[in-house]
């Protein structure tokens, strides 16, 4: 069906460069390279690069794709699935939530896409050769279009859960959600990003050749040359790297350097209101340090994570061609790139888990797990006959506070959560 829809080009001197046959001299465009092409009989080469790629190249491809991807979207796609779990209980309804839980369906997805591409860099290469065309038409066409999506959707998620916390702390008497409905800016946001990357489904052609033994076809995959270095895409190029990276990247550092310096002025002046007030609220005043220590690591962590993350996979999408594929140090690059890129989203649940104390509790009611369960129940004992000891006044005072403080650090949905 799609053969019939999408027609491929046959390249005679293209083939036959790849299939390694002498050319004459009258074809100028790969005259050259045909003049080593012999070395190869008639095997089909397995890489364009293969005859100037570094040997060491195969080796990198083994260990990032083979080994390291695999472990890296495996702890992915499992935190994001268990992030999804927690971040749909009843506790987890508000605006913010709305935006995290798309958040990690996004980054779910990209790492799914993530894995035919590893796939594909460990036995197809960069060319690739495939006899099906359904294969050869994803891997030219859809491959980064849906992976790049799918990572630019996350980006965007996350700029949008930034400025919702921001709003709430920095500015408690704006309206919210400052961004409109929820739902909405999901669904727009989702559909501008597909739309904005559209272009890229045409960066890449696939060439159709025969086999010389038999009337059997392969498809290769080769970058569209003449699209590539069109004025159009040099800008488009650039403007991906901006609207999905570096305004972005600004923004979630400095409004979450801002959010932690209003919220450690807020506590400040709090702790100096409850201390004037009565002795016995100076055993509640750790907490409080505690609670500002999570935040602060929390919104630290997310900020210099998605800075060292997300930084080498602009420089990569700038500086790839293929005159620079063979070159083992890019190659290097890209791996790493490709590598921070996945843990940048793979690593969100375990964030949460480490510097959320709500998310950490609605996750272990949800697993139910027996030993956990007996130890919250016997905290809760603790809890409760000490407060029952100090008195009644001092358990409606810790409600109050606790609820107003709450409030302050999260997204204006009323709930209490620290994420």
């Amino acid at each position: 069906m799609l053969t019939r829809l999408y027609n491929t080009e046959e390249d005679p001197a293209y083939c036959s460069f790849i299939w390694g046959a002498n050319l004459s001299s009258n074809d100028l465009v790969l005259g050259t390279a045909a003049n080593v092409s012999h070395i190869y009989s008639n095997d089909l080469r397995d890489d364009l690069y293969t005859d100037v790629e570094d040997p060491r190249t195969e080796a990198l491809r083994e260990y990032c794709y083979g080994l390291m991807l695999p472990i890296i979207c495996s702890l992915g796609i499992m935190g994001n699935v268990l992030n999804l779990i927690v971040l749909t209980r009843r506790n987890m309804r508000g605006t913010a939530y709305i935006y995290m839980r798309a958040y990690s369906t996004a980054a779910l997805l990209a790492i799914v896409f993530a894995i035919p591409f590893g796939i594909r860099m460990l036995v197809h290469k960069d060319r690739g050769q495939w006899e099906e065309f359904g294969p050869a038409f994803y891997t030219a066409h859809l491959e980064l279009f849906l992976g790049n999506g799918c990572l630019g959707v996350g980006v965007m998620m996350l700029l949008v859960l930034t400025i919702e916390r921001y709003v709430s702390v920095c500015h408690p008497g704006c309206t919210r959600p400052v961004m409109g409905p929820p739902g909405w800016v999901v669904f727009l946001t989702c559909l501008a990003t597909f739309v904005v990357y559209l272009p890229s489904i045409f960066r890449g052609e696939l060439i159709k050749c025969s086999l010389p033994v038999s009337n059997v076809f392969v498809y290769l995959r080769r970058d569209n040359a003449d699209y590539q270095s069109s004025l159009f895409y040099s800008v488009y190029k650039i403007m991906l790297e901006v609207i999905f990276k570096l305004i972005p990247t600004v923004l979630i550092a400095g409004l979450n350097l801002r959010i932690m310096l209003v919220y450690r002025r807020t506590c400040e002046r709090r702790r100096q209101m409850v201390l004037t007030r009565a002795t016995y609220v100076k055993d509640d005043d750790p907490r409080k340090f505690a609670e500002e220590r999570r935040l602060f690591l929390l919104l630290g962590s997310t900020s210099i994570l998605f800075l060292l993350c997300v930084s080498p996979m602009a420089i990569l999408h700038m500086t790839i061609a293929s005159e620079v594929l063979p070159s083992f140090p890019f190659q290097v690059f890209r791996a790493l790139a490709n590598l921070l890129e996945l843990i940048n989203y793979s690593i969100t649940f375990y964030i949460y888990c480490l510097f959320s104390e709500d998310f950490r509790s609605t996750l272990m009611r949800t697993i139910k797990w027996p030993w956990l369960k007996s130890k919250l129940c016997r905290q809760r004992d603790e809890t409760t006959q000490t407060q029952t000891i100090k008195g009644i006044p001092m358990v409606r005072y810790d409600k109050a506070a606790i609820r107003n403080h709450h409030i302050t650090t999260t997204s204006g949905i009323g709930r209490s959560s620290s994420i």
